[in-house]
């Protein structure tokens, strides 16, 4: 079955053509309709064993029809990956940096054509197969894409406006990305990643590295990696959101109460100006962060004179993971602007978390306490506690119901207002392709109970979504 996973094969094929026979093929969509029955064959090629597999079948106006080969390495290492569910935040960049390694122990693919006729003799193959590989100049550069991995996940939704409650196409958070990685002798590691959100519908520009509020950029880090500890420096997920990031499964409604994403420059999403260290042990995974300061963005006159961060998840029971994290934000003055939206004093922003997974099921909840994070629909701010709850259910390798909910509640005796979250989310999930609900179409709903600062009730809301990813 073809995938649309874009792969070294593409470019040797592309490249491969003025060495291939004089025959001239077909032009059909179908071009490899079914597989030969023909055997494998290896050979040697700059100092690796390839096995060569036969993938598909190239008819030719003058019937000299050619069988096309893969060829890789016969034995590799491959580090096998969780085919199971969407990663975020940390684990989605320990997905890529697996996916990189598995690239790298697979080696450069290489492709072939052997005309049918001489496919069904290995020996004769062999020799055909070595010399079109032989005549590829180009062919030991290749392995200089290896240790990268380029990718697009393309979201667009409909959903219904609070305004007509008409379906409305929007974005749903599309974005694309560099990962790079390469491991030194020594076994340190080296990654890379850049990362920027897709927004279709403005000049915003793709990559603005300097400019944060002129710029898509969700992730751009370098990393240093050795044995299980970590360095990571630029901008990348929090310490905070290791936690949060437990119940931010859903597609569209979700991680209102966690304070991840209520304070912007924060930290407590994806902290910028950041050095992190990590530590990641068999039964317990570590994290200490420090921002230096940073533009507080609000038109407060003031900086965050540094945020400091740190979580800790325990992993030594069978099915579970329990985990907590502490965010907090200085400060340099509080500004009579900050005064006026309720601000008196410092960010702090605590979770703690809990996830439980069985087969088939799985349900994940938080906690949260937050001073100074958390703010209403006029802006004002107030200090609150949160609640969210993600529970899903595994029909088949395909489809998923998934559901839960988001409570947030103001804790400030000062607070005037009546605004609050009581919010039940629904989902159903279809996912195709290799399954790993990276491509997937989805109904998410979300029904409110919760008030506005004014005290009117919010309407319900569905989306309807599709999440497609492209990488190489």
């Amino acid at each position: 079955m073809l995938s649309h996973r874009v792969n070294t094969v593409s470019f040797s094929l592309l490249l491969s053509l003025s060495f291939l026979m004089a025959d001239e093929k077909i032009d059909s969509p179908s071009n490899n309709p079914v597989i030969p029955s023909v055997p494998n064959f290896s050979i040697t090629y700059l100092g690796d064993r390839l096995l060569c597999t036969p993938t598909g079948l190239i008819k030719t106006k003058m019937h000299k029809d050619l069988v096309t080969y893969e060829c890789q390495k016969e034995t590799a290492d491959v580090v096998s990956k969780d085919a199971e569910d969407e990663m975020r935040g940390h684990a989605e960049t320990e997905r890529l940096r697996n996916e990189v390694k598995d690239k790298i122990a697979k080696g450069v693919i290489y492709s072939v054509e052997i005309p049918l006729s001489d496919a069904s003799r290995p020996t004769l193959a062999r020799i055909i197969a070595e010399r079109q590989l032989n005549n590829r100049p180009y062919g030991e550069y290749l392995t200089m894409l290896l240790p990268a991995k380029l990718y697009m996940s393309i979201r667009p939704q409909l959903v219904n406006s609070d305004d007509d409650g008409g379906l409305k196409l929007q974005d749903g958070g599309s974005r694309a990305g560099f990962y790079y990685y390469y491991q030194f002798d020594n076994d340190v590691e080296l990654m890379f990643q850049y990362e920027a959100g897709l927004d279709w519908d403005s000049n915003t520009p793709f990559i603005n590295a300097s400019d944060a509020s002129n710029s898509n950029r969700r992730l751009s880090y370098f990393a240093v990696t050795y044995m299980d500890s970590s360095m990571i420096l630029g901008k990348y997920w929090s310490a905070y959101y290791d936690i949060a990031g437990f119940t931010d499964q859903f597609m569209t409604f979700g991680a209102q109460a966690s304070g991840a994403f209520s304070a912007g420059p924060s930290g407590t999403g994806r902290a910028e100006k950041m050095i992190q260290f990590r530590k990641e042990h068999d039964i317990y995974d570590a994290t200490a962060q420090v921002q230096i300061r940073h533009d507080a963005l609000r038109g407060w006159d003031t900086d965050y004179a540094y945020t400091v961060a740190g979580s800790f998840i325990y992993k030594g029971l069978d099915e579970m993971r329990v985990g907590a994290s502490i965010n907090y934000g200085k400060f340099d003055d509080i500004t009579p602007q900050m005064q006026d939206v309720e601000i008196d004093g410092d960010d702090l922003s605590t979770i703690l978390g809990i996830t439980y997974k069985s087969g088939k099921f799985g349900v994940n909840s938080v906690l949260s306490y937050m001073q100074n994070h958390t703010l209403d629909d006029q802006g004002v701010y107030f200090d609150s506690v949160g609640a969210e709850l993600y529970m899903r259910y595994d029909i088949d390798e395909s489809f998923r119901v998934a559901g839960g909910g988001n409570w947030l509640l103001p804790e400030d005796s000062d607070y005037e207002g009546k605004y609050n979250i009581k919010n039940i989310i629904l989902s159903l999930q279809y996912t195709f392709g290799e399954k790993t609900f990276d491509d997937m179409v989805y109904m998410e709903l979300s029904l409110p109970n919760g008030r506005l600062a004014n005290g009117e009730s919010k309407d319900a809301r569905i989306a309807i979504g599709l999440r497609y990813l492209l990488d190489y």
